[in-house]
């Protein structure tokens, strides 16, 4: 709100009930704001997608470090002719690629998100498998092969 000699009422009643609903409203945005930034709280990987903690890495250079407490750090390399790179990517800088939630919003889908920033949804084509003694799992079509 613009304040101007138009805006700022004559009436000294009118001016303190105006200077309490002005700070009335800037403590609520103020309140809201720190209930919006509580709600963002990782929550750990449950047992039943124990599997999908790990280091995750994709042919392409994509690469994901899904932690037990429920946060991520995301490396991507920008390389918009590699198809698999671009059904993967977030596109947030490293300065915010790293503590991001991790979340389930079912089965079949993956949530890496900084809220407020960015957010993507995987689709889980194929739960984290065994192929020999090689750990892989397939995310928007991409497979990606647990680091050791």
């Amino acid at each position: 709100m613009i304040i101007n000699h138009r805006t700022i009422p004559d009436n000294k009643l009118v001016m303190k009930l105006w200077i309490y609903r002005t700070c009335l409203n800037g403590l609520s945005l103020v309140c809201i704001c720190f209930l919006c930034q509580s709600c963002h709280n990782p929550k750990p990987i449950s047992k039943d997608k124990g599997d999908f903690i790990g280091v995750w890495q994709a042919y392409s250079g994509f690469k994901v470090e899904i932690k037990a407490s429920g946060t991520a750090d995301v490396y991507e390399y920008n390389l918009p002719q590699n198809s698999d790179n671009i059904k993967l990517i977030i596109g947030v800088t490293p300065q915010y690629a790293m503590d991001m939630l991790v979340g389930f919003g079912s089965d079949s889908i993956l949530i890496i998100s900084k809220p407020t920033v960015r957010a993507r949804e995987y689709r889980i084509d194929r739960n984290p498998f065994l192929d020999g003694d090689t750990m892989k799992m397939v995310l928007n079509g991409v497979v990606l092969i647990k680091q050791k």
